[in-house]
């Protein structure tokens, strides 16, 4: 147990870290202080228009469905073919092997 405090306290030192010294350069400075002023701008517009979060999110869940159904027809569709491709294999095999004992025995 007190070994996995330490673990903790290592990772958290070492994140807090890497942040600060991320941060000593000016354009990741400045990068993340506009994410941050748009970070607060969308939660001050979220906090007094509840109803926009609650749109926005179900914009992006009906998102995520759809893309969701279209891979799912994607892998349908992709399986169907492999299956249609073993199924041809052999014949086209036996087909190929047919010619090339008949050419075979003509010389």
């Amino acid at each position: 147990m007190n070994n996995e405090r330490w673990l903790l306290k290592g990772v958290i030192l070492g994140a807090a870290a890497g942040a600060a010294l991320s941060l000593l350069h000016k354009p990741t400075r400045q990068a993340c202080g506009m994410r941050w002023l748009t970070c607060k701008h969308k939660m001050s517009l979220y906090k007094n228009n509840p109803e926009l979060l609650k749109n926005n999110v179900i914009t992006k869940i009906d998102e995520a469905k759809q893309l969701a159904q279209t891979l799912s027809d994607e892998v349908g569709f992709v399986n169907q073919q492999v299956k249609e491709l073993k199924k041809t294999t052999p014949k086209v095999m036996e087909l190929v092997q047919e010619t090339k004992e008949h050419f075979t025995k003509d010389k």
